[in-house]
């Protein structure tokens, strides 16, 4: 070490307090809007915490505002927002029952999204596309 304090970067500084205070961190240009998710998803994956579960069901996503929506058949819902925009321009952020929430999207070869998400308690899954419609497409559980 050479006795230089590090600085610590004041971009991702206020990137971060954007993601404390709760505000959507704005998309990177070229980021696909809210609308491009819209449909239901198979969902697979383990749930978190102290005794983690498989997870097998469907979720729909929805636009809200410029954030959106995941609803599953179980579990509470995730508010997603776009972000922060750094180099990594296809993550999403957010919460899901005041438990952090990071989704990478890609799209399959029909051009559908297709999300891997992970959680600050240890959960993981994918989400696959199996239906596209409207925004008010339902959400079939069962």
């Amino acid at each position: 070490m050479t006795g230089r304090a590090t600085a610590f970067p004041v971009g991702l500084a206020i990137a971060l307090a954007g993601l404390l205070l709760g505000e959507a961190a704005a998309a990177k240009p070229g980021t696909p809007g809210p609308d491009y998710f819209t449909g239901t998803y198979q969902r697979i994956g383990r749930s978190g915490g102290a005794e983690p579960g498989l997870i097998d069901d469907k979720v729909a996503i929805a636009p809200d505002g410029d954030r959106v929506t995941i609803r599953g058949c179980t579990g509470p819902e995730t508010l997603m927002g776009f972000g922060p925009a750094f180099e990594i321009v296809n993550l999403m952020t957010g919460q899901q029952a005041g438990i952090g929430v990071e989704c990478l999207f890609h799209n399959n070869g029909y051009n559908r999204p297709i999300l891997t998400c992970q959680t600050q308690d240890g959960a993981a899954w994918t989400l696959w596309p199996t239906s596209f419609g409207g925004p008010g497409a339902p959400l079939v559980c069962g």
